[in-house]
């Protein structure tokens, strides 16, 4: 089991970490059926889906197959109601566990995520995770992404803690700026139908401190941890 104390800020990713990303795209993917094709779209959007499990551009296969009769059929509307709807997705069962024993513990919780604002705090609306989080930094909001330390450092400033914790999942753009901060690094490994899975041959500098294969393998301790352990963030020394 991996340990979280009770005097540990503990810091989230968004996606495909308090719930699957994928089911995002099936409700984008949904919702752009609805609005192009008003006759079928139940059809349209299994299409679709098929398109993207065998690597094809659905976007274009849209634009392809209904662009000469269809005038919503264009990229601009495509991404608009992508990126703009209101997502039919449902948090994580285990990270829904996990924000409510933090939440009990007295943890300080934050978030930090990549993507636009609209997008993103979409999301968290319906996932209902201001419920649980007080902190949100999203990149567009703040003009840096991860893996610049800005993100970290603004939540650093807005949470004061004596430690941190980072639960994420991408090995390419998580964990480096929080390891070069002496933050604690936690992954959560991809089950395999991730958006983004993690590369490999990559830098120790860019490896979490500890991986796990779910959030059920982490345990809420009520004990504070040492303020003077050498997990202590830079900005308490």
């Amino acid at each position: 089991m991996v340990q979280i104390y009770k005097n540990e800020a503990v810091i989230f990713d968004l996606d495909d970490l308090l719930y699957k990303e994928f089911d995002y795209l099936r409700s984008g993917y949904w919702e752009i059926a609805k609005a192009v094709d008003h006759s079928s779209p139940k059809k349209m959007f299994r299409v679709m889906m098929a398109q993207y499990f065998l690597e094809n551009n659905v976007f274009n296969w849209v634009i392809d197959n209904y662009a000469q009769d269809n005038e919503k059929a264009c990229l601009p509307f495509l991404l608009n109601i992508y990126r703009n709807h209101k997502p039919d997705i449902a948090i994580n069962a285990d990270a829904a566990k996990l924000l409510t024993l933090l939440k009990k513990n007295g943890n300080k919780i934050g978030l930090i995520t990549d993507g636009r604002s609209v997008t993103q705090r979409n999301k968290i609306d319906a996932l209902g995770l201001k419920y649980w989080i007080s902190e949100f930094i999203i990149s567009e909001e703040i003009g840096f992404e991860k893996p610049s330390p800005e993100p970290y450092l603004i939540l650093m400033e807005r949470l004061k803690s004596d430690h941190y914790v980072y639960l994420a999942d991408n090995y390419n753009k998580d964990f480096l700026a929080p390891n070069n901060l002496g933050w604690r690094t936690i992954a959560l490994e991809d089950n395999g139908i991730n958006i983004h899975s993690k590369k490999t041959n990559l830098d120790l500098t860019y490896l979490p401190s500890e991986s796990i294969r779910q959030l059920s393998e982490i345990n809420v301790n009520s004990i504070p941890l040492n303020k003077n352990s050498k997990m202590g963030s830079i900005l308490n020394k």
